[in-house]
């Protein structure tokens, strides 16, 4: 397998910057990988308080305790600010992930081209 390939599939599939680990671009591969945990990070945190508050309402009588009351405050999309960051979180996230991918294999066909 190409040298390119296995830097896109390692950075594709295992983690953000996996592949620039493999291609020995520590830097860049940390950039990527603090980049997208970052965003991740902050998905995880806002999930964790959503749990929490919804829980502490269920606990205080405010949602009833049927799944149908439950359902409903877990999928209430956020609102103003709070949706703002969820959704910068996530396109920071994704877009890590994918220019992570995509620069892991443009670096790879460099070292394919050499390897000729």
């Amino acid at each position: 397998m190409k040298t390119s390939m296995k830097a896109l599939l390692l950075s594709a599939l295992a983690c953000p910057g996996a592949g620039h680990f493999y291609l020995k671009k520590p830097l860049m591969g940390t950039v990527f990988l603090i980049s997208s945990l970052g965003g991740l990070s902050y998905l995880l945190w806002h999930a964790y308080e959503r749990a929490q508050l919804i829980s502490q309402q269920i606990l205080n009588g405010q949602i009833p305790l049927e799944l149908n009351a439950i359902y409903s405050a877990v999928t209430q999309a956020p609102v103003g600010n709070e949706a703002l960051y969820v959704n910068l979180a996530t396109a920071g996230f994704v877009l890590s992930w994918a220019i992570a991918a995509i620069d892991a294999y443009r670096l790879g066909k460099r070292v394919d081209e050499r390897i000729k």
